[in-house]
């Protein structure tokens, strides 16, 4: 963080030494929780109490399994109560039976692929799974996804549907928004099969504010031995984490996609040769402005280690101060989830409308926004006027 600009940590509470604005009941059991995730040695000191609402509130962030690996991989097992390892071995069994999941899908989609010239590439959980990163431990995967050239898309679709994945059926406005405004076609699912299959020909819309090298992804990933596919090289992997969540998404209840940027980080960022390769990436791609959000909330949150010289390189793609001082607030008070005992209060569901505006207007430009907006208001009319 430069030093011209104000500390976030007093605003949104630094891990251990909580800010004002993780003191009250609304942000308590987010503090707990990024606190107990980078720092597991500190959960021999929970009460009873405090490990009810930590429990309940990793579940709802579907980072209870995540919790509990990094809590057996730091050696800090014996310090949970026993109530407390029996919702941990019920989750982390869940978790490894979407990870055997998520390999029989890859086994298939590899097959289905074999006659595809080409890059396949793994993007997010499945690549985390496929690399054995320490990110993959308890991750509960519901999709996998694939990343193809898009001079390859069409052949891939027709690879796929040949070995029987169904896309979702969808009316002809969805279909052209996939097809023309959208970064994957329409999810695909194998029958009697669990997960479902995003096939994407780069990051983000192509209609959007930021235009990912495509073609930098592809030519750049490295294939895993013995597989049919590869893996986006580890500078895009923190890039594509860092634009899923900042530039692709509205933050609401996203802390999981927080916690990948962080352990990727960790995993990944361990000379300053990476950082200075990671920063040039970042600008290939033209992805300062949400990798800096990515870098600032991941610090502020979860203590992600960052060196100075990288947060001031970063830095210089920043927001002005106004707009950093908009998302200062609302991030911090969206990305979690609501605390376990409380309803969503006005001033929350404002803050995620304002973050999902956001999301929209970063993904298209005034018109195209605009002329979707308005048709899907009339969709959403278009029942109510039948059933009247």
């Amino acid at each position: 963080m430069s030093r011209s600009e104000p500390a976030i940590v007093a605003e949104v509470g630094d891990h251990g030494q909580p800010g004002s604005a993780v003191r009250d009941r609304r942000n308590v059991h987010l503090s707990l929780l990024t606190r107990s995730l980078s720092k597991p040695e500190t959960v021999g000191s929970l009460t009873s109490e405090e490990w009810d609402l930590l429990v309940r509130t990793a579940r709802q962030s579907r980072l209870l399994a995540v919790l509990a690996a990094r809590i057996r991989a730091a050696g800090f097992e014996s310090d949970v109560p026993s109530y407390v390892f029996a919702h941990f071995t019920s989750e982390e069994r869940v978790a490894l039976h979407r990870r055997q999941m998520a390999l029989w899908e890859m086994e298939c989609l590899a097959e289905a692929l074999t006659g595809l010239d080409g890059q396949v590439v793994l993007l997010k959980g499945a690549a985390y799974i496929a690399q054995a990163l320490p990110i993959a431990q308890g991750r509960l995967l519901s999709d996998v996804d694939l990343l193809v050239h898009r001079s390859k898309l069409d052949e891939a679709e027709e690879a796929l549907t040949s070995a029987g994945w169904e896309s979702k059926k969808l009316d002809a406005y969805d279909q052209q928004y996939y097809r023309a405004w959208s970064h994957e076609l329409p999810p695909m699912r194998l029958p009697a099969h669990t997960l479902e299959i995003d096939l994407h020909h780069t990051l983000l819309p192509p209609t959007g504010r930021i235009r990912i090298d495509a073609d930098a992804l592809v030519r750049d990933a490295r294939s895993m031995p013995g597989s049919r596919f590869s893996v986006l090289c580890p500078e895009d992997q923190i890039v594509h984490a860092a634009v899923h969540l900042f530039q692709d998404s509205d933050c609401n209840e996203r802390l999981r996609d927080l916690v990948d940027v962080d352990g990727l980080i960790r995993h990944h960022a361990v000379s300053e040769s990476f950082w200075e390769s990671l920063l040039a990436r970042v600008a290939l791609h033209g992805a300062g402005r949400p990798f800096w959000y990515s870098l600032r909330y991941a610090q502020a949150l979860l203590g992600t280690p960052v060196p100075r010289a990288a947060l001031e390189s970063a830095a210089r793609a920043a927001p002005p101060a106004p707009l950093r001082q908009v998302m200062d607030t609302l991030v911090p008070r969206v990305i979690g989830p609501v605390h376990p005992d409380s309803r969503s209060p006005a001033s929350l569901r404002l803050a995620r409308w304002l973050l999902y505006v956001r999301s929209h207007w970063l993904r298209m430009p005034p018109w195209l926004l605009a002329r979707h907006l308005a048709t899907k208001s009339l969709r959403r009319l278009r029942p109510q006027e039948a059933a009247a």
